[in-house]
């Protein structure tokens, strides 16, 4: 039995909050995640340093929390030429059965054709030893409708769509079902759970779009609006209605991950919505 509880092992992973307050906090979070998850299981089964696959994690960031034996695949360039890094599809990868401890992938699986995520997930089961971890945006209630909102948000902003949001909204997000029933038919045990509470989700990702801009009279403000997520609120935003979901498979073992209090308060959200959409309009 792997058993997880994700307040606890975020809890446990230290860092700095201000040497991330200039990046969506949300895009940290999931490194963060990730990272502790590894962590446990590295502990859970007692291995020195766990050989991992990154599908699709071209910019090499896990390494930034968790010392790992890492190789990444991805189609694009390789930009850094320190990585262990193949340029290929995920689709069909020049590895053999069971050749890493852990395959991981992160805001990948939205991106994959809606025919084609089946073949991604039970490719991603082969090459690994035992565990998977696929985080992603999926198809649970709300998380379309806010992104929508957001690209709405971004396009009142700078007249054209977001590049990445109009493609989750083209393609449709994954069917988490649908992914467990993939991963479950390559004899693997599954569990999941939801980070980033839709109402925080959109004040972070619209403070991100505004921080963009550069605006010196913005940046000091939602720098400190980062700060405070990370220090504060990151560790408990765990909730039903989470904006990425966070899906783990074993060969080895049952998946048993401990409930969290929601963090969801659709009260907040109209109050974040004003707020932001004053700011756009003073743009």
């Amino acid at each position: 039995m792997f058993t997880l509880s994700p307040s606890g092992i975020l809890a446990r992973k230290k860092i700095v909050a201000g040497d991330y307050s200039g990046v969506d906090p949300t895009f940290v979070s999931r490194y963060l995640l990730q990272s502790s998850i590894l962590e446990a299981y590295q502990s859970h089964q007692g291995i020195k340093k766990l050989k991992i696959l990154d599908v699709g994690g071209s910019g090499g960031l896990i390494t930034e929390f968790i010392d790992v034996d890492l190789t990444i695949i991805d189609i694009l360039p390789n930009k850094n030429k320190a990585l262990n890094y193949i340029q290929g599809s995920a689709l069909a990868m020049p590895f053999a059965d069971k050749s890493f401890d852990a395959v991981i992938s992160c805001d990948v699986l939205e991106h994959i054709p809606k025919q084609d995520r089946e073949t991604f997930l039970k490719e991603s089961a082969r090459v690994t030893n035992d565990l998977i971890i696929v985080a992603a945006p999926f198809n649970l209630p709300g998380v379309r409708d806010a992104e929508i909102e957001a690209n709405n948000f971004y396009k009142k902003m700078t007249g054209q769509d977001h590049r990445w949001l109009l493609e989750h909204l083209q393609d449709t997000l994954p069917d988490v079902r649908e992914a467990h029933s993939a991963l479950r038919s390559s004899k693997l045990k599954t569990g999941h759970f939801s980070h980033t509470a839709l109402d925080y989700w959109q004040l972070v990702t619209r403070a991100g779009f505004l921080l963009a801009q550069k605006k010196p009279e913005f940046v000091n403000r939602i720098e400190a609006v980062n700060q405070y997520y990370l220090e504060n609120i990151m560790t408990n935003d765990f909730s039903e209605t989470g904006y990425r979901t966070f899906l783990l498979g074993s060969k080895k073992h049952e998946i048993d991950i401990k409930p969290e209090p929601d963090a969801f308060n659709a009260q907040l959200t109209p109050i974040f919505s004003l707020l932001t959409d004053s700011i756009v309009e003073l743009l």
